[in-house]
């Protein structure tokens, strides 16, 4: 993990002479701070860099975050609160980058409800089998949004959960129907992924590759959409391209059928587990 010896609360001002102008919003002040992001960015890629290179559980000093960055310790200092406000920084800088990567991948706009499944299933796979020393950090504490209590996995599960929730909530609204028997379905799946792939990703068994354990996995998650849509009526193909989808049940539906569960339908129901592999 990220160490160091200074833990004490540290001034994350910088010195500027008496005779430089400071006012609010000034060119000057513009500058300062966009040489202030450059240097945090800075650190945090050199951090970042420290935890892929070492040995998981390793302590990383601040001196060698600097050594990496190029820059003294002094700046790194003058950049953060403390050390730990350094370790929160590093932390919400991996979720915000893994976060980013996965949005693209959630796009209901691109792709059968199959590919949206296995792209994003296998996006995680990827980061959390290729940096697993990265996974581990996050695991070990909050980012710098967070309380103390939450650590970084939790508060990203959370969040990948209320963009799933969020898209589903706009697709039942746009087809008109209750989409309470979604409501704790999101958290369950991505809590699902992530605790199965850890799991795989700590194992030893050469058996289970990547593309299987995404397949295994974006099947399980087909079973529960699919259980959770029939009990509104809804059968989708998960084939299909999944605007078509959405488009046809807000087109074709009549309003009698919208009320009644019973006679909603989508397309031909195909066989409820459909084979996915990574693409």
């Amino acid at each position: 993990m990220l160490a160091g010896p200074r833990t004490d609360r540290i001034d994350s001002g910088v010195s500027i002479s008496a005779g430089a102008n400071r006012t609010p919003g000034n060119g000057y002040q513009a500058r300062w701070e966009r040489h202030n992001t450059g240097r945090q960015t800075r650190i945090l890629e050199a951090a970042v860099e420290l935890l892929e290179d070492g040995q998981t559980g390793a302590e990383i000093s601040v001196q060698q975050i600097a050594q990496r960055a190029g820059l003294a310790k002094s700046v790194v200092y003058r950049q953060f609160r403390d050390r730990e406000d350094l370790d929160r920084r590093v932390r919400s800088y991996l979720v915000d980058e893994f976060a980013g990567t996965l949005a693209t991948k959630l796009d209901i706009s691109d792709g059968s409800l199959e590919e949206i499944l296995v792209r994003s299933i296998n996006t995680v796979a990827e980061w959390m089998s290729d940096h697993p020393r990265l996974h581990e950090f996050v695991r070990s504490g909050p980012t710098h949004y967070d309380d103390t209590g939450i650590d970084a996995v939790s508060s990203l599960k959370a969040a990948i959960a209320g963009r799933a929730r969020d898209i589903i909530a706009g697709v039942s609204k746009s087809i008109d129907v209750d989409d309470s028997a979604f409501e704790s379905l999101a958290l369950a799946l991505v809590t699902m992924v992530e605790g199965t792939l850890a799991h795989w990703v700590r194992g030893q068994d050469p058996e289970l590759t990547r593309a299987k354990i995404v397949d295994d996995l974006a099947t399980y998650a087909w079973y529960v959409l699919d259980g959770a849509a029939r009990t509104l009526g809804v059968h989708i193909d998960p084939q299909a391209k999944l605007v078509t989808v959405i488009n046809q049940l807000t087109v074709t539906t009549p309003p009698a059928a919208a009320a009644d569960p019973a006679t909603r339908t989508v397309q031909p129901a195909r066989p409820p587990a459909p084979s996915v592999r990574p693409r």
